[in-house]
């Protein structure tokens, strides 16, 4: 099936930040926080270093991105915050401390994301329009929490490769071939070491090709503490700068992608009850 991309292009590719640093850190060990800082310290680089270091290489390549940032994060770093959108790329929501929906009573949710989108929007000028679930962990029960705060459009799950709605939301698809954590994330006792760049940055080409080559979306995923080293960045940039002057590609942030979709697309209708049915 053809989809009918913006400007005619035969296939998308959005490059989106999730801006987490040390936040899903410490929501998992706030029972018992340990004395241990490395990887705190390591989070840390996305926050100090790595985002600017893909502000940079974005303003290189012309290219806007979504970036999808805790509100806690938006809390402690915001002068980051707000740099991203002075950049002119767009601000959406990830929790308020990388909470997995999951782990929330609804009522805790709603007040979380409701406390995120102000702080957000304190920073970067407007309510966020997306949201991403930290982690991807995605249940039915976030969805009428994001029509009660006006948010359009979700990307957390996996159910197409080309845009499609969900309980009348724009469902922007994700996938884990395509997000840099299965590659790079490594701590202390991992078995194995962090995938290069070079290797990274083949596969999501192979990944940008067929894309093209099928008509489909390609949803780029990379974390400022993983992806903002300079040999990643590097890499980054060399796998990107063909796709922004290819002319069948369109590079569309995640808020201008689920309003095209809304206007244009076509694809799968589910609703919450087709969502979570066996």
């Amino acid at each position: 099936m053809s989809y009918p991309w913006p400007g005619g292009a035969r296939a998308a590719v959005c490059v989106t930040l999730d801006f987490d640093g040390e936040s899903p850190h410490l929501w998992r060990t706030r029972a018992d926080p340990p004395d241990s800082l490395g990887e705190l310290e390591q989070r840390r680089y996305g926050p100090r270093r790595g985002i600017r270091n893909l502000l940079s290489m974005l303003d290189n390549l012309g290219l806007r991105a979504t970036v999808f940032t805790p509100g806690w994060i938006a809390d402690r770093y915001p002068e980051q915050v707000a740099e991203i959108a002075g950049r002119g790329h767009e601000l959406a929501l990830h929790g308020w401390c990388h909470e997995p929906p999951s782990a929330l009573p609804r009522d805790d949710l709603r007040r979380t994301l409701e406390r995120a989108a102000t702080t957000l929007a304190d920073l970067g000028g407007q309510r966020p329009q997306g949201y991403r679930s930290p982690s991807w962990d995605m249940t039915a029960e976030v969805f009428p929490v994001l029509h009660e705060l006006g948010v359009g459009y979700d990307s957390s799950l996996m159910g197409e490769d080309r845009p499609y709605v969900v309980d009348d939301l724009v469902e922007l698809p994700v996938d884990w071939a395509t997000d840099d954590a299965p590659y790079y994330r490594y701590t202390s006792g991992d078995p194995r070491p962090p995938a290069t760049a070079p290797v990274v940055r083949a596969g999501w080409a192979a990944e940008i090709a067929a894309a093209k080559r099928c008509g489909s979306l390609c949803m780029i995923t990379v974390h400022p503490w993983l992806s903002g080293r300079p040999a990643r960045v590097t890499a980054l940039e060399e796998l990107l700068a063909p796709v922004v002057a290819d002319a069948q590609l369109c590079t569309p942030a995640a808020a201008e992608l689920a309003a095209w979709h809304r206007e244009h697309g076509e694809g799968p209708r589910v609703t919450l009850d087709e969502l979570g049915r066996p």
